[in-house]
């Protein structure tokens, strides 16, 4: 799997061409980008006594462009349309996700369950269940602005029970955290309160300065950073309640940021 910014962008020819190009070079099979729920995709609106209006065009061009060219989306459930936003709270991305919780949790679990459902009826649900969903993306830093745990708990039950509700052949994750924070208390969440999850999801970068899945002061080498996290991550799902759990770093790097001597170097 690759990651590519945000979804709007897999609708330029200039993308498409880039993923035929490293599609043949690599074969790699899903990409995952930001903000397919983002107000500039449409998906979601209401009109003027506040029904919910749902509008899947754009994400079926994204779709579409895709599979065509064999590759299948790795669905990050995220960001929140501003109609839907409780408050308007924007990230620092310069297209201004909006991060806020829903305004209404069962207006929420209605876009996730309308998502999965046409999507179902467009592309056949023995395609669809080869996809992954994941809810949110790095809840435990500023890509969310509900108290972190519990709201963020709270978006992923609601969420994978709509997933479920369409099909239970869909398959659902997360928490998809910054620094391989809270798998093991995302885990303990899922298996307690026996809400639905078939992978846990985390991010890793070489060169994160706090993560908490480390007790140590110690300065680790950018090179066994990622290889440190993901040995925590294991360990974590090992001893948990759920210990099969399929492990996705769905964000891993050298460096998160603009680094051209790491990035653009060996």
């Amino acid at each position: 799997m690759f990651g590519s910014g945000r979804a709007v962008l897999s609708l330029r020819e200039s993308y498409r061409s880039d993923l035929r190009e490293v599609k043949r070079a690599t074969d790699f099979k899903y990409v995952r980008f930001h903000a397919i729920l983002n107000d500039e995709v449409g998906v979601y609106d209401e009109d003027s006594s506040g029904r919910s209006i749902f509008n899947f065009s754009y994400v079926d061009q994204i779709y579409d462009g895709l599979l065509q060219n064999g590759v299948r989306p790795f669905v990050e459930l995220s960001f929140m349309p501003n109609k839907l936003a409780a408050r308007q709270v924007f990230q620092s991305f310069w297209y201004r996700p909006n991060v806020s919780p829903p305004r209404s949790w069962e207006k929420w679990g209605e876009l996730v369950t309308r998502l999965a459902q046409h999507l179902i009826d467009r592309y056949g649900i023995d395609e669809v269940s080869q996809w992954y969903f994941e809810v949110w993306n790095e809840p435990n830093l500023d890509f969310w602005a509900g108290p972190k745990e519990g709201t963020y708990f709270q978006l992923y039950d609601v969420s994978a029970r709509a997933l479920k509700s369409v099909s239970p052949r869909l398959r659902v994750g997360g928490p998809a955290t910054a620094q391989a924070a809270w798998v093991d208390r995302f885990i303990a969440h899922v298996s307690e309160d026996r809400i639905p999850a078939d992978f846990v999801s985390t991010h890793v970068y070489g060169n994160d300065s706090s993560m908490d899945v480390f007790a140590t002061g110690d300065a680790i080498p950018r090179d066994r950073m990622v290889c440190r996290a993901a040995r925590k991550i294991y360990d974590h799902v090992k001893s948990s309640k759920m210990p099969e759990l399929p492990i996705f770093f769905s964000e891993y790097n050298a460096s998160y940021k603009t680094e051209p001597e790491v990035t653009d170097s060996e």
